[in-house]
């Protein structure tokens, strides 16, 4: 069963990332700059027969982490004001939980007005977030981080106005870059989680196996039925390719409980 945190009700905001996340998750961030790959190569042999190495098979590859060029080179999560720092996880893949914090960049140029960063044992890397104008609290728009596949996906707020609520996207670390998720026509992958007057609709950004799953529940209460609905995406990289999508009659008690939205509980 679903636990959600509530969120305020929304306004579409357009997001000008070059992502795609989600969490798209979209191109959530404008012109990340992904640093050179590193020397090492997945386990093989190239064609003319020469071996080579590189991260295992199932690993997350990492390099040193890369500032988005929109931001302030030396930028940290110290320099975020006001902030808010996610749950801790293993975004680089090195076994070692990584800090997620997101919050306002102070005296930095409009394209990175506020900005995501990941704190890893390696250094700092870096979303410019140009769309956020507020940060908005955890309890308000939450964000979190989960595997999904090989790699670790995160999902934060890339818009927000008090008298709306906020839009969510999905980023990855490719290369050291800490860039949005896109679907395959290169749009960013974000959700709007909207919370009317009568409670709001159900919502979750989840995991089944090696996918992400994102599940919608709109009840009619004329009708006494809960509409549930699931699009189950494959992440490789910053890509995020729709598998599979369902929709299915239920009763209000076999629905998602609460509303607002959940982001990776239980993954």
């Amino acid at each position: 069963m679903m636990t959600m945190t509530p969120l305020s009700r929304p306004r579409r905001v357009r997001c000008a990332l070059a992502l795609t996340a989600v969490l798209a998750v979209p191109a959530l961030v404008g012109g990340c700059a992904a640093e050179e790959p590193a020397d090492t190569a997945p386990v093989g042999t190239d064609g003319d027969g020469t071996g080579h190495t590189g991260p295992a098979a199932g690993e997350q590859a990492s390099s040193a982490p890369v500032v988005d060029p929109a931001c302030p080179r030396a930028l940290t999560a110290r320099q975020l004001r006001p902030s808010v720092d996610y749950v801790p996880a293993d975004v680089d893949g090195d076994g070692e939980a990584d800090q997620i914090s997101i919050g306002s960049v102070t005296g930095a140029q409009a394209d990175c007005s506020a900005a995501l960063v990941v704190t890893t044992a390696a250094g700092t890397a870096v979303a410019a977030l140009p769309e956020l104008d507020i940060v908005p609290p955890a309890s308000f728009v939450p964000g979190a981080a989960a595997r999904i596949g090989v790699q670790t996906v995160v999902a934060a707020p890339v818009s927000f106005s008090p008298r709306g609520g906020g839009e969510v996207g999905l980023f990855t670390l490719v290369d050291g870059a800490l860039v949005p998720v896109e679907t395959e026509s290169g749009t960013p992958w974000t959700i709007l989680s909207t919370i009317d007057d009568g409670g709001g609709i159900p919502q979750s950004i989840g995991c089944a196996g090696d996918l992400l799953v994102h599940t919608t529940a709109t009840s009619d209460p004329l009708a006494g039925e809960v509409e549930v609905r699931q699009s189950r995406w494959r992440i490789d990289g910053a890509t995020a390719t729709r598998t599979s999508a369902s929709s299915r009659t239920v009763t209000p008690r076999q629905a998602p409980a609460g509303s607002g939205l959940g982001i990776f509980e239980g993954c």
